[in-house]
């Protein structure tokens, strides 16, 4: 097994590769003073775990382990460090192990127990991710609601997210659709209530959990990162919102030879945009697909009601005031369904019980048209 170490400190580096050396299961294969060199020179062939010392300069541990694991997945790290503050929160970084300072004989003995055992196990697991990869080259994402992964293996099975800045962070990335974001931008969208120090700590975090989460389910792609920014490729996912906006943008003149796609979209739509989450981030996104929602609708009713396939508009019309109570068009398509029905008396009502729901709740009056077109279809209705 081959290792390399990484410690601004030279003396801690050669305290730490003594320690190794008398140990005898690995070989190691580089030594670096700053995490600038040791990028320069690895390589998967060179290493299979990497040593961190996390207070670096310039480049400190946490930062280096991001940039490893965006080019070289396959290497696994070992975080050393002098503050036990920091021991936790570099384990939850999918670290092997963490070593606190000073290093002695045994704990290295034990992190190499540790690190072998890994070894041996992710010769089984690697067989399983190369399984889920075949099988799920496309994730599915269901965003409308709330945010869910499906895989191809089995789609009964969700992510467990561990933590919910993680899932946001995913769920942000996603929305941006391939867009390149920079650090700055995400710590002050998602953690902007931290101080830098650890809003950074806190964002190494949940790119790491993600990119951990997406190589066990065999994701085609991953967490990139460059320049100070991060990016989510979308070629490797699939999402409902994707489908709902291809349709949708393609409905602009409803034909019945497609009515079936119309209702796969409506389908779709069984909650609004990252629902459950209330991402403050997402709400334009989010009254924008409502309101392509509420367009189709209306347009499917309309042509229902052209193809004189009245009751049927009247039941969907019917669901999406359900959802949409204040809406004047909705109030106004209601009415001219029951008109086609003759129904004079249901005019009347679906137009008062209208007035009285916007008067009641908004204390405001319909539209003028849709109090115009109930006088003009009520009166017709009674000659």
């Amino acid at each position: 097994m081959k290792v390399i170490l990484v410690d601004d400190e030279e003396p801690a580096l050669i305290h730490l590769e003594r320690l190794l050396q008398n140990d005898g299961r690995v070989q190691i294969t580089g030594k670096y003073t700053s995490a600038k060199e040791a990028l320069q020179h690895l390589s998967p062939e060179h290493a299979d775990i990497a040593f961190l010392d996390i207070g670096m300069p310039e480049v400190n541990g946490l930062e280096a382990a991001e940039l490893i694991q965006e080019k070289f997945p396959s290497i696994r790290i070992v975080y050393v460090t002098a503050y036990s503050a920091y021991a936790v929160e570099a384990f939850e970084l999918y670290a092997l192990d963490y070593l606190l300072k000073p290093v002695d004989a045994d704990r290295i003995r034990k992190t190499i127990d540790r690190v072998l055992e890994y070894m041996a196990m992710s010769g089984k697991h690697a067989e399983r991710t190369e399984a889920a990869a075949a099988a799920a080259d496309v994730i599915t994402v269901r965003c409308f609601k709330r945010l869910e992964l499906v895989n191809g293996v089995d789609s009964r099975e969700k992510v467990k997210w561990r933590t919910k800045k993680a899932q946001e962070l995913f769920a942000y990335l996603l929305h941006l659709r391939g867009a390149w974001v920079t650090k700055e931008r995400l710590i002050e969208k998602l953690w902007r209530e931290q101080e830098q120090d650890k809003a950074i700590t806190y964002l190494h975090h949940s790119v790491s959990r993600i990119r951990h989460l997406l190589r066990e389910w065999g994701a085609a792609c991953t967490v990139e990162y460059e320049d100070e920014s991060y990016r989510l490729p979308l070629g490797g996912f699939q999402t409902d919102v994707d489908e709902f906006e291809q349709i949708v943008s393609g409905s602009g003149g409803l034909r019945l030879a497609d009515w079936n796609k119309y209702e796969y979209a409506l389908s779709l739509y069984h909650g609004e945009y990252y629902e459950d989450h209330n991402y403050e981030w997402a709400e334009t996104k989010r009254l924008n697909l409502q309101q392509s929602y509420f367009q189709l609708i209306c347009s499917m009713a309309r042509l229902e009601l052209e193809e004189n396939k009245n009751q049927e508009a009247l039941q969907r019309l019917l669901r999406a005031q359900e959802h949409f109570p204040y809406s004047d068009e909705l109030c106004r398509l209601v009415m001219q369904c029951y008109q086609k029905l003759n129904h004079a008396i249901m005019v009347r009502e679906s137009y008062q019980t209208f007035r009285d729901t916007l008067m009641n709740e908004l204390g405001v009056l319909p539209e003028h048209h849709t109090t115009e077109l109930y006088y003009k279809l009520f009166s017709a209705e009674l000659q």
